[in-house]
């Protein structure tokens, strides 16, 4: 619990950098307000370990998923290792009790005053900004300025909406978030963004342009299917056993998702001989299958990454699958798994516009029918 003294010293340090401020130029961030027409396309972008990834999906049906941006600064890799520790959860926003907003207030203070005088919220937001401004200038190569896009990332347990939501407003872009049903966030995880870039997740016989109530209920009706995700990178293998209805209806807990820092791809030559990397990362792909052997197995994988095409992996994964599962193997989806989730992130992001603007039209109708008028 923190001193009234350490809240007081951090709400004075606040108020004394907003004071002086006043006669300073401040950064202007996006102050668009959303369109009441749908956008002509929409931007997903990964932060994954060791790269990140964007793809823009149009209004047509096609999509364009842009070369990887590997990571430049070590800083970035740490800070997705270190958001994945348990050891750096902290309460944040939402609150689940009183003790907690109490405990959070000294950061929470700390955070206003860095954003005044013009810096990230903390060091970790300014690590994920830099990536995601450097992915946003390869968008707009392609189509112009940008104004929001949408963001999924990893299963990190310390990685909180906040988060986000500043690093998006540090480099100026709308954070499209999307209505996952997480408790206490909606941030987008890989495996519902793979699931959707493999071509899975999302309504298909409803059209969401003209019908959006139509689409949901038809996602909503679709069959839960268990999927295993598997991101292979040059820094970190993860796998999940994941519950999956639609795009919009994960449930991946922390007990069903692994990440191991330790056995990325430039891992494997630190280890000799290299057999043992290979039997250690199959140990891995098995692990939570082996720990709850009750769980009902795969019917796909998703595969994340680029370092799924390395020799050794692919031979490693069926062996693996093939000594846990208990009926057929799963199907593996592997086609464009560098940029896949940026690619359902894209699409879903371009969907929630039609949603919204449909939303924003019955809104005005309902204000019109109402006797009220429309603004």
């Amino acid at each position: 619990m923190h001193s009234l003294a350490h809240i007081l010293t951090a709400a004075g340090l606040f108020t004394t950098i907003t004071a002086s401020l006043q006669a300073r130029p401040q950064k202007v961030l996006s102050t668009s307000s959303p369109s009441s027409q749908p956008a002509a396309f929409g931007v997903g972008f990964d932060l994954t370990a060791s790269y990140g990834s964007a793809a823009i999906s149009f209004s047509n049906g096609t999509t364009i998923t842009l070369p990887a941006i590997p990571a430049e600064e070590e800083r970035y890799n740490q800070v997705l290792h270190n958001l994945s520790l348990d050891s750096s959860k902290h309460p944040s926003p939402p609150y689940n009790n009183v003790g907690e907003s109490w405990d959070d207030m000294p950061r929470q203070y700390l955070r206003k005053a860095r954003k005044a005088i013009g810096l990230p919220a903390s060091s970790d937001v300014g690590a994920l900004a830099t990536m995601l401004s450097r992915l946003r200038a390869g968008v707009e190569e392609k189509v112009g300025p940008i104004t929001s896009a949408g963001v999924t990332t990893m299963n990190l347990v310390a990685l909180y909406d906040e988060d986000l939501h500043d690093a998006f407003e540090y480099v100026g872009l709308d954070y499209i978030t999307f209505p996952v049903g997480y408790v206490g966030h909606n941030i987008l995880y890989e495996t519902s963004a793979a699931y959707a870039g493999y071509g899975y997740g999302l309504c298909r016989s409803a059209d969401y342009r003209t019908d959006p109530e139509a689409c949901k209920q038809e996602q909503y009706n679709m069959t839960d299917e268990v999927v295993m995700a598997v991101l292979y990178t040059d820094i970190v293998l993860s796998v999940s056993l994941s519950v999956i209805r639609s795009a919009y209806a994960l449930w991946e807990p922390p007990y069903r998702y692994l990440a191991d820092f330790d056995l990325g791809y430039k891992s494997n030559p630190g280890m000799n001989p290299e057999k043992e990397y290979w039997r250690a990362v199959e140990q891995k792909l098995q692990q939570i299958m082996i720990d709850n052997p009750n769980y009902e197995r795969p019917s796909k994988v998703l595969l994340m990454g680029d370092r799924i095409e390395e020799p050794g992996f692919k031979e490693t994964l069926v062996k693996a699958l093939s000594e846990q599962m208990k009926e057929e193997m799963p199907e593996i989806l592997g086609e464009g798994a560098v940029g896949v989730a940026a690619r359902g992130t894209a699409e879903m992001a371009k969907r929630e516009s039609y949603i919204s603007s449909q939303a924003r039209i019955r809104s005005k109708k309902e204000h019109y029918y109402n006797g009220n008028r429309i603004q």
